[in-house]
């Protein structure tokens, strides 16, 4: 097994990189995302510049390579290469989860770990491929430190994983316990007796120095757990593959690991990494049946709500801006409303129903409190709760892109915005890569003539025959054509600038369509959608583009995902059991 010997004390500075893109705010491919979304491409004036959201597949230098081997949905043997090991740093949700399994609610709520970097659309490519500020290892420690002070204070959450801190004066003895067993947990992975020795070192100084009180040396080595890359980074580097030596297999606990995270959103619990050690993580079936049981808890509901807010751009829809003198009703209730509406539909469809996960798209019902029934033109739900609801047939909404959580995250202050919407489309639900315009080109629409009123539609036609912005414009603006029924912050509409509103549009792609429903029915169709359902969970959760190596597998993963109705929940097992989770390159 290939272990990452790093040193306890200043370990996390070998992670700092001064030159890193983080520190360029010029940097367009990396965004901050905290509690905030990278914002969706385009100017705040009313031209939208194209950009780059989907992806194309890579190798780790970015260039097409293959090694290995797979079978492709088409029957032809295929090499198999997955992406490379190596260091991804905990996400935020990864961080507070974990303190909120290991210590309680009030360790949780004191810690503050630096905010994400999105990378290519995804926090979890920025988690693997960008290394820490100084300023955010200063955050790290700051954290650790507020979270111990809180483990200390309450420790009924913690002594449910090492009972003697509940004792009133434990000895020596405890320390090493902590180390141990909360080591395990924290580290993911049994700590040797040297990487014990130096924490439980640490707790007695810390003890010594603070008159003999046992809590003062408990804080020092919880401080010391936290700070370690074991807890701060996920390793995953694997061991080779006794039949294909290019391919590393995760190390089980390694694979623990990665399912408690990408499925509960957590560090693994005992169980699981007892499971793990007794060689019980090790078939297809085994993880198949962890992977289910994982998949009953709570927890998994709330993880797969905070993958899909990130998707879809939902976590600070409340901060949008909109005219207030246009759109008095936008407030920070109706935008929590929006947000919930989404997460609402994703939980019935996977969770209540089990069913095909493309009903997102051409949902005839929806889930509404009072203040998004008036936005919907329909009647109030009994209370103030959300209740389920047919949706109108006149305004022709359907599923996720008649929701306004969608409409108006992707939409200007006062105007609509088709290419933004499209792109959308194209890169978070088609998987598809849009190419930047040329340098130099002016993204502005022609200035408005008061006496010759025209729709959005109207003006970026007339934009679009201008040669060097059709290309990219060609793909987006059409797909938001459909969609043009919805105002800035998902109103029903006829008029524009009190012209008629004609939704119709076609792509080369998907053809003609009239409205946005039928635009849904046809995404609901294309397959480009059900392998991109997959490919998001890869970049999303995995943290890299899928490689040309790993193509045949996802291809595989794809037409069991078809022939078992297009059902999340056993996508999601069938992807944990798969080579692409399972397995990793040279650690780069």
């Amino acid at each position: 097994m290939m272990r990452l010997v790093l040193p306890l004390g200043g370990c996390l500075l070998l992670a700092a990189c001064p030159s890193d893109p983080v520190a360029d705010p010029t940097d367009g491919g990396t965004t901050t995302t905290a509690s905030t979304t990278t914002p969706s491409p385009g100017t705040d004036t009313t031209g939208d510049v194209p950009g780059t959201s989907g992806e194309t597949p890579t190798t780790a230098g970015e260039e097409p390579t293959t090694t290995g081997t797979s079978t492709s949905s088409g029957g032809e043997e295929e090499v198999f290469e997955p992406a490379p090991g190596g260091l991804r740093r905990l996400q935020r949700h990864h961080y507070v989860g974990s303190i909120r399994y290991l210590f309680g609610d009030a360790a949780a709520g004191a810690a503050a770990p630096p905010e994400d970097y999105s990378l290519h659309g995804f926090d979890a490519i920025g988690a693997a491929e960008l290394s820490l500020q100084e300023s955010a290892i200063e955050q790290l420690e700051a954290s650790a430190r507020a979270i111990a002070v809180a483990a200390v204070a309450d420790r009924s959450t913690l002594g449910g994983h090492v009972p003697c801190v509940l004792e009133g004066d434990p000895g020596d003895s405890c320390y090493d316990a902590v180390a141990a067993d909360l080591g395990r947990l924290a580290w993911r992975r049994p700590l040797t007796a040297e990487e014990v020795a130096p924490l439980v070192a640490i707790a007695k100084e810390a003890r010594a120095w603070g008159g003999g009180d046992f809590a003062t040396g408990l804080q020092y080595e919880l401080m010391a757990l936290l700070q370690s890359p074991y807890f701060i980074y996920l390793v995953e580097v694997g061991e080779p593959d006794p039949d294909d030596p290019a391919v590393r297999r995760l190390t089980p606990t390694e694979l623990a690991a990665r399912m408690s995270f990408f499925l509960l959103g957590r560090t693994p619990d005992a169980a699981l990494l007892a499971t793990a050690e007794a060689g019980e993580l090790v078939t297809d079936d085994d993880v198949r049946a962890v992977a289910e049981a994982m998949l009953a808890r709570p927890e998994a509901r709330a993880t797969l709500s905070t993958f899909y807010s990130e998707l879809f751009q939902l976590r600070d829809l409340a901060t949008l801006n909109k005219n207030n003198e246009l759109f008095p009703q936008f407030t920070t209730e109706l935008a929590y409303a929006m947000t919930y509406e989404t997460l609402r539909l994703i939980d019935d469809i996977v969770w209540q129903q089990d069913a095909d996960f493309r009903t997102l798209l051409d949902a005839d019902y929806t889930f509404v409190n009072p203040a998004l029934a008036s936005l919907y033109g329909l009647p109030p739900p009994p209370g103030q709760g959300f209740a389920k609801v047919a949706l109108s047939a006149e305004q022709g909404r359907a599923g996720l892109l008649g929701q306004a959580s969608f409409l108006a995250r992707f939409a200007h202050p006062a105007e609509t915005s088709p290419t933004r919407r499209g792109q959308f489309i194209r890169a978070k639900l088609l998987c598809e890569a849009v190419p930047p315009p040329p340098p130099g080109v002016d993204a502005s629409l022609p200035p408005e003539d008061p006496d010759k009123p025209q729709t959005m539609k109207q003006k970026l036609l007339q934009h679009m025959e201008d040669p060097s912005c059709n290309g990219c414009h060609s793909l987006l603006d059409p797909l938001g054509f459909a969609l043009e029924n919805y105002d800035p912050i998902g109103a029903f509409r006829t008029l524009d600038d009190g012209l008629v509103i004609d939704p119709s549009a076609s792509t080369a792609d998907l053809g003609p369509f009239a409205s946005a429903r039928d635009l849904a029915a046809l995404l609901f169709d294309d397959p480009r959608v059900t392998a991109c359902v997959i490919k998001n969970f890869v970049r999303g959760s995995l943290g890299h583009i899928e490689r040309l190596g790993e193509i045949g597998v996802l291809d595989d993963l794809e037409a069991d995902f078809v022939a078992n109705d297009h059902r999340l929940q056993h996508l999601l097992v069938e992807l944990t059991a798969s080579p692409v989770f399972r397995a990793v390159g040279a650690p780069k």
